[in-house]
């Protein structure tokens, strides 16, 4: 080989990802990253900078292909060799050709196959690099941090908590993106109650540190939800917390977003420094009010602050939760006491008390319910994503339409 490989291994099966690493060691072939799919792949390619790429592709297809585009968009001059089970299926084939692989291998497959692909793609590398560095790369690179989403309400009781966790369940389960929800609420912060999980390590513990933060020591710190969905909680006691600074949360969340394609922010309900990073850092601030005056008091008082701050109006979504039954103010009502259009309105549902007293999200427990139907529509809504993600079986009729078909 004109060059050594150093490769990166992108597929979502851990133990395979080993394995195939233990295939490629004995050929003096370098592994520098290895990653499951989305912005980490993406990150972790422009960081460790792969002359070549191995990437899976199994079922859902549009996770695995739309990360082999990203990572062909960041890196143009490194090679993908993809591998599947149904490298036999055209449909298939021509997806993972579209997004830029150079060759796929049928998977299961021997070191000897994979080498030879390794071998072939890296003959004449080094001579086709600035062709194709001026034909292939882009005119802008693809994003290669996540999306920051900070749930905040400008009052305690109004089912901030409530919201995150649901939206952030909904959109691991509608969508095949990675979810962290880091709680940050420094007064009650409730998400691992609420996901009834048992926390490893606390934002406290971590965020001190997070100059010193690896990917390896960060995501084993973590909490994962049955869901699929990461939780860095807060920690129990309110007095951990003056040994976090704001800056330290900033470096934190940006850390995180290198890693999923997601990040919640939960916040308390009162305005603090931790909240003001909170919001600054976020893509898209979901605003919640219920609808008592005190609520909608302390969300105009909010409201008028960050616009006079400067906030974009475009990244606040003003979000109406209402806790029961009773309610006598309408939105429009508040539309015209806070001057935002309300983006979303959560209904009333006895079926999202009952789940949160058993610490389990309502589009889990009730996914049929009225508030999960609701919670889930909003953070599809949220995401862009117009139907939740469709899980065929390998059916004879599956295999005969080609994916992507607009018919």
């Amino acid at each position: 080989m004109s060059q050594v490989p150093h490769v990166m291994i992108i597929d979502e099966n851990g133990i395979f990802r080993q394995e195939l690493q233990a295939m490629l060691t004995p050929a003096k072939v370098v592994v520098v990253a290895a990653c499951g799919y989305g912005v980490e792949a993406v990150s972790l390619a422009e960081e460790t900078k792969p002359n070549l790429i191995l990437a899976a592709v199994e079922e859902p297809y549009a996770r695995s292909v739309q990360t082999i585009a990203a990572v062909r968009a960041t890196l143009p001059n490194a090679p993908v060799i993809a591998y599947s089970r149904d490298a036999d299926d055209l449909a298939v084939v021509r997806q993972v050709m579209r997004a830029g692989a150079r060759d796929i291998l049928s998977a299961p497959f021997k070191a000897n196959d994979v080498l030879s692909a390794i071998e072939l793609a890296m003959k004449g590398l080094s001579t086709r690099q600035a062709a194709d560095a001026s034909a292939s790369a882009p005119a802008m690179a693809p994003p290669s941090a996540g999306t920051v989403l900070t749930v905040f309400g400008a009052k305690g009781g109004i089912g901030k908590t409530t919201i995150t966790t649901n939206i952030a369940v909904a959109i691991a389960k509608n969508t095949d993106k990675s979810v962290l929800i880091i709680d940050l609420d420094t007064r009650f912060g409730d998400v691992a109650i609420m996901m009834d999980i048992e926390p490893a390590m606390t934002v406290a513990q971590i965020a001190p540190n997070v100059d010193n933060l690896d990917r390896e020591t960060f995501k084993a710190a973590l909490s994962q939800h049955s869901s699929g969905v990461f939780v860095l909680p807060s920690p129990k006691h309110p007095n951990d917390w003056r040994a976090v600074e704001p800056d330290d949360v900033r470096k934190l969340v940006r850390f995180a977003t290198r890693m999923f394609d997601y990040v919640i922010l939960d916040t308390p309900g009162a305005f603090n420094d931790i909240v003001g990073v909170a919001i600054d850092v976020a893509t898209q601030v979901v605003v919640v009010t219920s609808v008592d005056m005190a609520s909608i008091k302390d969300t105009s008082f909010i409201l008028d602050l960050l616009e006079k701050e400067g906030f974009p109006e475009e990244r606040l979504v003003l979000t109406v939760n209402h806790p029961n039954g009773a309610n006598t103010i309408r939105s429009e009502h508040i539309e015209r006491v806070l001057r935002k259009k309300v983006f979303w309105e959560i209904p009333h549902d006895n079926q999202m008390t009952l789940a949160t007293q058993v610490g389990q999200p309502v589009v889990l427990s009730k996914p049929r319910s009225r508030a999960a139907t609701n919670l889930t529509a909003l953070a599809l809504k949220i995401t862009g994503t117009a139907t939740p993600t469709e899980r065929p079986s390998r059916s004879l009729l599956r295999r005969l339409i080609p994916i992507g078909s607009n018919n």
